[in-house]
Protein backbone atom coordinates (compact mmCIF):
# COMPACT_ATOMS: atom_id res chain seq x y z
CA UNK A 1 0.00 0.00 0.00
CA UNK A 2 2.66 2.38 0.92
CA UNK A 3 4.73 1.59 -2.95
CA UNK A 4 1.65 2.38 -4.03
CA UNK A 5 0.85 5.90 -2.70
CA UNK A 6 4.59 6.91 -3.30
CA UNK A 7 3.67 6.25 -7.11
CA UNK A 8 0.85 7.52 -6.83
CA UNK A 9 2.72 11.10 -5.71
CA UNK A 10 5.52 10.86 -7.52
CA UNK A 11 3.58 10.65 -11.00
CA UNK A 12 1.05 13.50 -10.09
CA UNK A 13 4.42 15.54 -9.04
CA UNK A 14 5.87 14.58 -12.81
CA UNK A 15 2.53 15.63 -14.66
CA UNK A 16 2.88 19.51 -13.24
CA UNK A 17 6.37 19.54 -14.90
CA UNK A 18 7.23 20.62 -17.89
CA UNK A 19 6.69 18.38 -20.95
CA UNK A 20 9.58 15.91 -21.28
CA UNK A 21 9.99 13.13 -24.80
CA UNK A 22 9.35 9.78 -25.66
CA UNK A 23 12.25 8.97 -28.07
CA UNK A 24 15.28 7.52 -26.11
CA UNK A 25 18.67 9.70 -26.42
CA UNK A 26 20.73 7.36 -27.40
CA UNK A 27 23.35 9.88 -28.04
CA UNK A 28 23.27 12.84 -25.64
CA UNK A 29 27.50 12.15 -24.74
CA UNK A 30 27.50 11.13 -28.33
CA UNK A 31 31.17 12.37 -29.95
CA UNK A 32 31.05 12.22 -33.66
CA UNK A 33 34.72 12.55 -33.29
CA UNK A 34 34.37 8.71 -32.99
CA UNK A 35 32.17 8.22 -35.95
CA UNK A 36 34.32 7.19 -38.66
CA UNK A 37 32.47 7.12 -41.52
CA UNK A 38 35.40 6.65 -43.80
CA UNK A 39 35.31 2.98 -42.11
CA UNK A 40 32.20 3.03 -40.55
CA UNK A 41 33.46 1.99 -36.92
CA UNK A 42 31.26 3.07 -34.18
CA UNK A 43 32.86 3.75 -30.28
CA UNK A 44 29.62 2.88 -28.65
CA UNK A 45 26.74 0.78 -28.86
CA UNK A 46 23.49 2.42 -28.61
CA UNK A 47 20.46 1.01 -29.00
CA UNK A 48 19.72 -2.91 -27.45
CA UNK A 49 17.12 -5.01 -28.86
CA UNK A 50 14.29 -3.69 -26.65
CA UNK A 51 14.67 -0.16 -28.24
CA UNK A 52 16.49 0.77 -25.40
CA UNK A 53 19.94 2.24 -24.92
CA UNK A 54 22.63 0.06 -23.69
CA UNK A 55 25.64 0.79 -21.17
CA UNK A 56 28.30 -1.40 -19.90
CA UNK A 57 28.16 -1.93 -15.63
CA UNK A 58 31.44 -3.92 -14.11
CA UNK A 59 30.90 -7.12 -16.21
CA UNK A 60 27.27 -6.86 -16.91
CA UNK A 61 25.29 -5.23 -20.18
CA UNK A 62 22.10 -3.12 -18.89
CA UNK A 63 19.65 -1.58 -21.07
CA UNK A 64 17.60 0.96 -20.59
CA UNK A 65 14.01 1.62 -21.85
CA UNK A 66 12.00 4.52 -21.24
CA UNK A 67 8.52 4.12 -22.24
CA UNK A 68 5.11 6.59 -21.90
CA UNK A 69 3.91 4.42 -18.94
CA UNK A 70 7.18 3.31 -17.15
CA UNK A 71 11.22 2.61 -17.16
CA UNK A 72 12.69 -0.24 -17.00
CA UNK A 73 16.53 -2.12 -16.74
CA UNK A 74 17.05 -5.21 -18.40
CA UNK A 75 20.07 -7.18 -17.96
CA UNK A 76 21.27 -8.43 -20.99
CA UNK A 77 22.07 -12.21 -21.08
CA UNK A 78 22.72 -14.56 -23.79
CA UNK A 79 21.58 -13.87 -27.19
CA UNK A 80 20.37 -10.70 -25.81
CA UNK A 81 17.79 -12.14 -23.55
CA UNK A 82 16.61 -10.25 -20.38
CA UNK A 83 17.51 -12.23 -17.15
CA UNK A 84 17.08 -11.09 -13.64
CA UNK A 85 16.31 -13.16 -10.58
CA UNK A 86 12.53 -13.18 -9.05
CA UNK A 87 13.32 -11.21 -6.09
CA UNK A 88 15.53 -8.63 -7.94
CA UNK A 89 14.44 -5.29 -6.38
CA UNK A 90 16.28 -1.51 -6.51
CA UNK A 91 15.92 2.32 -6.15
CA UNK A 92 15.37 4.67 -9.32
CA UNK A 93 16.11 8.15 -8.40
CA UNK A 94 15.03 10.64 -11.14
CA UNK A 95 15.73 14.18 -12.08
CA UNK A 96 14.14 16.03 -14.75
CA UNK A 97 16.03 18.60 -16.73
CA UNK A 98 18.03 20.86 -15.00
CA UNK A 99 15.91 20.54 -12.25
CA UNK A 100 17.71 19.83 -8.86
CA UNK A 101 14.62 18.10 -7.56
CA UNK A 102 14.66 14.38 -6.87
CA UNK A 103 11.88 11.79 -7.42
CA UNK A 104 12.62 8.20 -5.64
CA UNK A 105 10.99 5.03 -7.05
CA UNK A 106 10.86 1.97 -5.54
CA UNK A 107 11.86 -1.06 -8.51
CA UNK A 108 10.48 -4.45 -8.80
CA UNK A 109 10.93 -7.15 -11.02
CA UNK A 110 8.43 -7.32 -14.14
CA UNK A 111 6.59 -10.07 -16.03
CA UNK A 112 9.18 -9.78 -18.97
CA UNK A 113 11.86 -9.82 -16.53
CA UNK A 114 12.79 -6.46 -16.85
CA UNK A 115 13.42 -4.53 -13.10
CA UNK A 116 11.75 -1.75 -13.51
CA UNK A 117 7.97 0.35 -12.14
CA UNK A 118 5.18 1.71 -14.02
CA UNK A 119 4.46 5.83 -13.76
CA UNK A 120 3.19 8.02 -16.24
CA UNK A 121 5.72 10.53 -18.37
CA UNK A 122 3.22 11.17 -21.14
CA UNK A 123 3.36 14.85 -20.07
CA UNK A 124 7.12 14.98 -19.61
CA UNK A 125 8.25 14.57 -22.99
CA UNK A 126 11.49 15.30 -24.56
CA UNK A 127 13.05 16.55 -21.73
CA UNK A 128 16.16 15.00 -20.39
CA UNK A 129 16.09 12.34 -17.65
CA UNK A 130 18.85 11.46 -15.31
CA UNK A 131 18.46 8.42 -13.33
CA UNK A 132 20.82 7.02 -10.55
CA UNK A 133 20.06 3.18 -10.51
CA UNK A 134 20.59 0.78 -7.58
CA UNK A 135 19.47 -2.70 -7.95
CA UNK A 136 19.90 -5.46 -5.49
CA UNK A 137 19.44 -9.14 -5.10
CA UNK A 138 21.42 -10.32 -8.34
CA UNK A 139 24.41 -10.70 -6.82
CA UNK A 140 26.83 -10.32 -4.03
CA UNK A 141 27.35 -6.87 -4.54
CA UNK A 142 24.07 -3.90 -5.60
CA UNK A 143 24.31 -3.14 -9.26
CA UNK A 144 24.55 0.55 -9.01
CA UNK A 145 24.64 2.79 -12.01
CA UNK A 146 23.47 6.18 -13.58
CA UNK A 147 21.73 6.10 -17.03
CA UNK A 148 20.15 9.34 -19.23
CA UNK A 149 17.41 9.44 -22.37
CA UNK A 150 14.38 10.88 -22.91
CA UNK A 151 10.61 10.15 -23.64
CA UNK A 152 10.38 11.35 -27.69
CA UNK A 153 7.61 12.68 -28.98
CA UNK A 154 8.43 11.20 -31.87
CA UNK A 155 8.36 14.24 -34.04
CA UNK A 156 11.10 15.90 -35.94
CA UNK A 157 12.91 18.50 -34.85
CA UNK A 158 11.85 22.12 -36.45
CA UNK A 159 15.76 21.79 -37.52
CA UNK A 160 15.69 18.61 -39.69
CA UNK A 161 12.24 19.98 -40.81
CA UNK A 162 13.34 22.78 -42.36
CA UNK A 163 16.57 20.78 -43.38
CA UNK A 164 13.98 18.85 -45.42
CA UNK A 165 11.86 21.78 -46.74
CA UNK A 166 15.29 23.50 -47.79
CA UNK A 167 13.48 26.14 -49.57
CA UNK A 168 10.89 29.08 -49.25
CA UNK A 169 7.28 27.76 -50.87
CA UNK A 170 6.82 31.89 -52.35
CA UNK A 171 10.40 33.29 -52.56
CA UNK A 172 12.37 30.13 -53.57
CA UNK A 173 14.96 31.59 -51.25
CA UNK A 174 17.40 29.40 -49.30
CA UNK A 175 15.53 29.22 -45.58
CA UNK A 176 17.58 30.63 -42.90
CA UNK A 177 19.49 33.03 -45.71
CA UNK A 178 16.68 35.51 -43.65
CA UNK A 179 17.23 34.43 -40.01
CA UNK A 180 15.09 32.19 -38.47
CA UNK A 181 12.43 31.32 -40.63
CA UNK A 182 8.88 31.45 -39.66
CA UNK A 183 7.16 28.25 -38.73
CA UNK A 184 3.12 28.09 -39.98
CA UNK A 185 1.35 25.49 -39.12
CA UNK A 186 -1.40 23.59 -41.09
CA UNK A 187 -3.57 21.09 -39.67
CA UNK A 188 -0.66 19.15 -38.37
CA UNK A 189 2.11 19.84 -40.77
CA UNK A 190 4.76 22.46 -40.77
CA UNK A 191 5.77 24.76 -43.42
CA UNK A 192 8.77 27.23 -43.08
CA UNK A 193 9.10 30.49 -44.92
CA UNK A 194 11.89 32.55 -44.76
CA UNK A 195 10.50 35.95 -43.81
CA UNK A 196 7.41 37.07 -41.84
CA UNK A 197 6.44 38.84 -45.44
CA UNK A 198 5.66 35.42 -47.08
CA UNK A 199 3.43 34.78 -44.30
CA UNK A 200 0.36 35.60 -45.62
CA UNK A 201 0.73 34.19 -49.43
CA UNK A 202 1.20 30.47 -47.70
CA UNK A 203 -1.93 30.93 -44.92
CA UNK A 204 -3.41 32.57 -48.41
CA UNK A 205 -3.32 29.41 -49.78
CA UNK A 206 -2.21 26.48 -47.87
CA UNK A 207 -3.10 23.44 -49.77
CA UNK A 208 -0.68 24.86 -52.99
CA UNK A 209 1.86 24.95 -50.86
CA UNK A 210 1.49 21.93 -48.80
CA UNK A 211 1.10 19.73 -52.04
CA UNK A 212 4.02 21.01 -53.40
CA UNK A 213 6.61 20.13 -50.60
CA UNK A 214 4.91 17.11 -49.12
CA UNK A 215 5.14 14.95 -52.18
CA UNK A 216 8.04 16.30 -53.56
CA UNK A 217 10.26 13.67 -54.41
CA UNK A 218 14.14 14.22 -53.20
CA UNK A 219 17.03 14.45 -56.00
CA UNK A 220 19.42 11.11 -56.31
CA UNK A 221 22.96 12.36 -54.50
CA UNK A 222 24.62 9.40 -55.69
CA UNK A 223 23.34 6.19 -57.29
CA UNK A 224 20.33 4.90 -55.45
CA UNK A 225 20.74 7.11 -52.79
CA UNK A 226 18.04 10.46 -52.84
CA UNK A 227 17.57 13.35 -50.75
CA UNK A 228 14.99 13.26 -48.40
CA UNK A 229 12.41 15.70 -48.70
CA UNK A 230 9.08 16.82 -46.48
CA UNK A 231 6.74 14.27 -47.99
CA UNK A 232 9.53 11.25 -45.52
CA UNK A 233 9.13 13.23 -42.56
CA UNK A 234 6.50 10.46 -41.11
CA UNK A 235 8.57 8.07 -42.37
CA UNK A 236 11.75 9.38 -40.68
CA UNK A 237 10.16 9.97 -37.75
CA UNK A 238 8.94 6.10 -37.21
CA UNK A 239 12.49 4.83 -38.27
CA UNK A 240 14.67 7.40 -36.21
CA UNK A 241 17.75 5.92 -36.21
CA UNK A 242 19.88 4.70 -39.23
CA UNK A 243 20.02 1.19 -39.54
CA UNK A 244 23.60 1.09 -40.46
CA UNK A 245 25.50 3.44 -37.70
CA UNK A 246 22.25 3.39 -34.90
CA UNK A 247 22.73 7.20 -35.22
CA UNK A 248 19.69 9.49 -35.24
CA UNK A 249 18.57 10.64 -38.47
CA UNK A 250 18.98 14.24 -39.14
CA UNK A 251 22.12 14.32 -36.37
CA UNK A 252 24.76 14.79 -40.08
CA UNK A 253 22.21 16.76 -42.21
CA UNK A 254 19.19 15.23 -44.58
CA UNK A 255 18.88 11.79 -44.14
CA UNK A 256 19.39 9.65 -47.50
CA UNK A 257 16.69 7.53 -48.94
CA UNK A 258 17.32 4.10 -50.27
CA UNK A 259 15.47 1.69 -52.12
CA UNK A 260 15.71 -1.83 -50.40
CA UNK A 261 13.49 -4.83 -51.75
CA UNK A 262 11.04 -2.09 -52.62
CA UNK A 263 11.02 -0.45 -48.70
CA UNK A 264 12.52 3.39 -48.27
CA UNK A 265 15.24 2.83 -46.01
CA UNK A 266 16.37 6.30 -44.26
CA UNK A 267 20.44 6.59 -43.45
CA UNK A 268 22.39 9.20 -41.92
CA UNK A 269 24.66 9.56 -44.62
CA UNK A 270 25.33 8.46 -47.85
CA UNK A 271 28.14 6.09 -46.64
CA UNK A 272 26.12 3.91 -44.95
CA UNK A 273 24.50 2.95 -48.33
CA UNK A 274 26.65 0.26 -49.35
CA UNK A 275 26.50 -2.03 -46.30
CA UNK A 276 22.97 -1.46 -46.56
CA UNK A 277 22.49 -3.01 -50.09
CA UNK A 278 25.28 -5.80 -49.19
CA UNK A 279 22.76 -7.18 -46.66
CA UNK A 280 19.72 -5.70 -47.12
CA UNK A 281 17.88 -8.74 -45.35
CA UNK A 282 19.72 -8.41 -42.48
CA UNK A 283 18.77 -4.89 -42.21
CA UNK A 284 15.51 -4.90 -42.44
CA UNK A 285 15.20 -8.33 -40.36
CA UNK A 286 17.14 -5.58 -38.08
CA UNK A 287 14.04 -2.63 -38.17
CA UNK A 288 11.10 -5.53 -38.15
CA UNK A 289 12.28 -6.43 -34.77
CA UNK A 290 11.73 -2.83 -33.67
CA UNK A 291 8.59 -2.89 -34.69
CA UNK A 292 9.40 -0.51 -37.59
CA UNK A 293 7.86 -1.16 -41.14
CA UNK A 294 9.65 0.79 -43.87
CA UNK A 295 7.19 2.61 -46.18
CA UNK A 296 7.00 1.44 -49.96
CA UNK A 297 9.92 3.27 -51.92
Amino acid sequence: MKHRILTTIVAAMLLTSPQLTTAQDAHAGHDHAAHDHAGHSHAAEATGPHGGTVQTVGDRRIETVIAEKGIMFMILGKNDQPIAPPDATGTLKLRVGESEKEYTYELKTLKNLAIGVGVDLSKVVDRQLHMNVQITNIGSEPLVFHAMGKLASGKLSDELLISLQATCPVSGQPLGSMGKPPKIMIGDKSLFVCCAGCTKKVEASPDQYLTKYYTAKGEQVREGVFKSTLADAAAIAAQKTCPVMDEPLGGMGVPGKVNVNGKAVFICCPGCAKKLVAEPDKYLADLKAKGINPPAF
